[in-house]
């Protein structure tokens, strides 16, 4: 992009919005009908304020990131007016601080904001934590990446003015009003409360629906029209359904799904990032690939969105002060990332597997990635990581909260189905959290792991010292023999295979290599660089390659299978089938073959499907 400024007054309707200053609230002007080089003019009238001299924040760190964004590097041509038009002097500190001189005077900040996701810049934004500015077509609007607060200000009214084309509509949970086909207007009671509510404005494509006492919304951008908000609601309803099984009833009254799907080539796409989404109280933004493969979207949208569902529970009604308050300018980390991603994500694969969407072979393969991946990590306290998550070493092992984390939720359950001979679960003791702090209490980070003990069982305090706040390594045999699996961190096994099989892609040649492999050590033959051009007749892309190189990895079936390939310039097919082969396994995981009566209750409580 080229850099450029947009040197506009505000539009008429803009300024009889903002004509109508109350002395406590922030009254803020965006404007997407007049972009240029990918800016949009913001423009803020602020509460008086008392200070002869104030500080616009714009946030280093947001909720439900864990690493420094720096949002104000966005900002460009930031000036502030007194009530006649006269310019304040302003100084930049650093990134994402501006300071402002006789701010008593203070009448409105104007400046313009880059989108995000065009950033080349090495410290990415991952998207769905990011701003998109698409004129005339697409723009995600995650407040905290167009506008701050001044220092001491933070929990002030904010209302909000969206000046948008009028064939898009704003999807958000964040509730609106619309006095004409070209404007929005939003209000929230607080920065915090704002920053919470992201919008996506396209042409509409939004669907509907209600399970368990909450209206499900789903709204869906789809680069090349492939995937529809149908087609996502259709393969979220279930799931929805299961959540509500699940808690007994949905926690929150509504819910947005808010949907980017591009094209894999799509320049929004940053090599650097990948996909994913990030949760909100009330909604969650996702980027997810567009891929015309029906069943693979709705698998890819329930293992994505289930997780991000699940943070209804925690954070939103289960938080520590440190969230519930949360800095935006030096944030203080809360120490329960255990609870807020490892739970959440334990629990988006239990769901699954109690509502009969997996089946328990599924959900035991999913806990056996966790436990080959959280081997990439140092084991280290894990309330010391979620405290330091944003320093070294620790924001390097922000991942394995995902990996160690949701194992860690795993095992608790089982401690403390255990302990309270079935009268308690995890998600038992959740609700019963929820029930006493909710949205608007948030607990203190200290008293939370005694206050779950006191719950549950005093012997459950030793869990916690030894796995969550010590770093002893988890006792995944002990444990996981409780449930009626077995596991060991290395085993001689007879494995159906077809031997040593590596992939990788080229971006240039938008292919899949061969790699890490010999053609003695695999039945097809097959040697490092070869090109797999199709698997049983079908050409391999970047959308199905899961689909039809994971079999190869892994066959579940003796089924022959015959692949195409290309090695220098010459094209060769060949055909083969799994055979028995002795290996080393890592982290064998396995059901015993005959459970006694205390693993087949404590299974049967934790892990059959519900009805």
């Amino acid at each position: 992009m080229k850099p450029a400024y947009l040197l506009l007054g505000l539009l008429p309707c803009a300024t009889a919005t903002l004509a109508q200053n109350s002395p406590a609230t922030y009254r803020v002007a965006v404007d997407l009908q007049q972009v240029q080089n990918d800016r949009v003019r913001v423009v803020v009238r602020p509460p008086v304020v008392r200070e002869n001299q104030a500080t616009y924040v714009l946030p280093s760190v947001v909720p439900g990131s864990y690493s420094k964004k720096d949002y104000g590097r966005f900002i460009t041509d930031f000036q502030a007016f007194d009530s006649q038009g006269k310019k304040l002097k302003t100084t930049r500190q650093g990134d994402n601080l501006f300071l402002i001189d006789k701010a008593r005077q203070l009448d409105r900040l104007e400046y313009l904001v880059d989108d995000t996701w065009d950033s080349k810049d090495k410290n990415f934004v991952f998207q769905p934590g990011g701003t998109n500015i698409d004129a005339g077509r697409n723009f995600v609007l995650n407040h905290y990446g167009l506008y701050g607060y001044l220092e001491g200000y933070k929990m002030q009214p904010y209302e909000v003015t969206i000046n948008k084309p009028a064939d898009l509509y704003g999807a958000t949970s964040l509730g609106k009003q619309s006095p004409t086909a070209t404007q929005d207007v939003f209000r929230a009671g607080s920065y915090v409360q704002l920053a919470d509510a992201p919008v996506m404005y396209s042409r509409p494509d939004t669907t509907s629906f209600t399970t368990g006492g909450a209206r499900i919304s789903v709204s869906v951008f789809s680069e090349n029209g492939v995937v529809k908000s149908a087609q996502v609601s259709e393969a979220m309803r279930p799931m929805a359904e299961a959540l509500a099984r699940f808690f007994g009833r949905m926690p929150v009254p509504r819910y947005h799904f808010i949907m980017y799907f591009p094209a894999f080539s799509s320049p929004v796409v940053n090599p650097a990032g990948g996909f994913g989404a990030m949760e909100h109280s009330y909604s969650s933004v996702y980027f997810l690939p567009e891929i015309a493969d029906a069943v693979r979207i709705r698998s890819l949208v329930r293992e994505v969105a289930s997780h991000e569902f699940l943070h209804i529970l925690t954070p939103l009604n289960i938080h520590s002060r440190e969230i519930g308050e949360f800095d935006f300018r030096t944030p203080k980390m809360s120490q329960h990332l255990w609870l807020y991603e490892g739970v959440t994500e334990y629990f988006a694969q239990l769901v699954q597997l109690q509502g009969g969407l997996t089946q328990e072979d599924e959900f035991r393969k999913e806990i056996k990635h966790k436990i080959e991946d959280m081997q990439k990590y140092r084991t280290v306290s894990f309330t010391d990581m979620s405290r330091n998550i944003l320093v070294d070493p620790y924001k390097d092992m922000y991942e394995n909260v995902y990996k160690k984390g949701a194992l860690i939720g795993f095992l608790l359950d089982i401690r403390i189905q255990e302990l309270t001979q079935g009268r308690l679960s995890l998600r038992d003791v959740l609700l019963q959290l929820g029930q006493k702090y909710g949205p608007e209490r948030p607990f203190e980070d200290e008293q939370l792991i005694p206050e779950i003990v006191q719950l549950t069982h005093p012997q459950l305090q030793q869990f916690f010292t030894e796995y969550v706040q010590g770093s002893q390594p988890l006792p995944l045999s002990e444990y996981l023999a409780k449930v009626g699996w077995r596991y060991a961190p290395k085993a001689n096994v007879v494995v159906k295979a077809f031997g040593e099989l590596g992939f990788r892609y080229d971006q240039d040649k938008q292919s899949f290599i061969l790699a890490q492999t010999r053609a003695e050590n695999n039945v097809f033959g097959l040697q490092n660089d070869d090109v797999i051009l199709q698997v049983n007749s079908t050409p391999v892309t970047m959308e199905n390659a899961e689909q039809l190189l994971r079999p190869l990895i892994e066959p579940a079936t003796d089924t022959p299978v015959r692949i195409v390939y290309r090695r220098g310039s010459t094209q060769q097919q060949v055909e083969a089938s799994p055979r028995d082969m002795e290996a080393e396994v890592k982290h064998l995981l396995e059901p015993l073959p005959t459970l006694t009566e205390a693993q087949r209750a404590l299974h049967d409580q934790l892990l059959r499907p519900r009805a």
